[in-house]
């Protein structure tokens, strides 16, 4: 990975063909970045445990529209001012990247980080089809952006700890590359609600067994309790928390999540030995009958949000 030192002149600074690289001033705290981001996006097979089918992307999408609300509600309790500049990390094709756009203004830097090149492709769609040419798209990995230290007054992630092995590790990295009195954001799940309304022996089943196979990988499915002591033991200070419990019906696309994560899974379930084919097909056979029934609920998992600056 290309990295950028805060220190760097324009001439030390590494350039590749069809990128600018101009170094430019924060008028807020006089940093020095790059007016362009560093373009890294290289052909590979995606890492993200879901995927990046098109039924994936299309589903992130609608996430991201799902979780608008709450998002732009804990901008505005940190107080995003205009000329912050800001990172999503992980943030797939769009993550908040509209609403950091939308806060800040034409003196600020909006950064996009991400790891999967089809992703970042997409992503790089999506922002010419949205007009948000303010945003900056790069490919990195968020235990080590190789982004220069203190260098953001927000730094924001979500749905993106429960996918990797090393929170603490992306948390610290957070930390390093905000500047002091910024903020580091962080929205994550935790399964422990997660619950079908009858209760049904496929939904226990089937759950249990994707929790298995997340913790396998290293994955934390309650990791949403987690994000206060994960701020804290980052050294981050004024840590404050919010937390949403969201509840579906048959019409709503959640409400089929589990068999969503299910069907990735399915492979695995089978050649673990969790399930056999006839098995499986017979658990989320069920499960979607179960589900479709208007008189089923599903209490979604905790979405919790948690944010803390660090200290001056």
């Amino acid at each position: 990975m290309i990295r950028l030192t805060e220190h760097a002149t324009i001439a030390e600074q590494p350039s590749l063909p069809g990128f600018e690289h101009v170094s430019k001033t924060s008028p807020a705290h006089g940093r020095r970045f790059v007016t362009r981001a560093v373009d890294l996006r290289e052909p590979g097979t995606p890492d993200y445990v879901l995927g990046a089918s098109n039924p994936e992307r299309e589903r992130l999408l609608m996430q991201c529209e799902l979780f608008k609300p709450h998002a732009r509600e804990m901008l505005d309790q940190i107080g995003v001012d205009r000329n912050w500049w800001t990172i999503d990390i992980g943030c797939g094709p769009l993550g908040i990247l509209d609403l950091l756009a939308e806060s800040t203004g034409p003196g600020a830097e909006v950064i996009g980080l991400e790891r999967d090149p089809n992703m970042l492709e997409f992503g790089h769609e999506l922002m010419a089809e949205r007009g948000l040419g303010s945003v900056r798209l790069i490919q990195g990995d968020a235990r080590n952006t190789g982004l220069p230290s203190s260098s953001f007054d927000l730094a924001h992630a979500r749905l993106l700890l429960v996918n990797v092995p090393d929170a603490p590790g992306v948390v610290s990295e957070m930390a390093n590359i905000t500047r002091p009195g910024g903020w580091v954001a962080l929205e994550e799940v935790d399964w422990i609600s997660w619950v079908c309304d009858p209760i049904h022996p496929a939904w226990t089943r089937l759950l249990n067994i994707n929790a298995e196979i997340w913790g396998k990988r290293g994955m934390n499915v309650h990791i949403g309790r987690r994000l206060p002591r994960l701020l804290s033991d980052a050294g981050l200070t004024d840590i404050q928390t919010k937390i949403h419990t969201p509840v579906y019906r048959h019409t709503d696309t959640y409400q089929y999540l589990l068999l969503a994560f299910s069907k990735i899974n399915r492979t695995e379930m089978i050649e673990s030995g969790y399930t056999t084919e006839a098995e499986w097909t017979e658990l989320t056979e069920s499960l979607h009958a179960h589900l479709s029934d208007p008189r089923t609920f599903v209490t979604w998992s905790l979405f919790c949000q948690a944010w803390g600056r660090k200290p001056v």
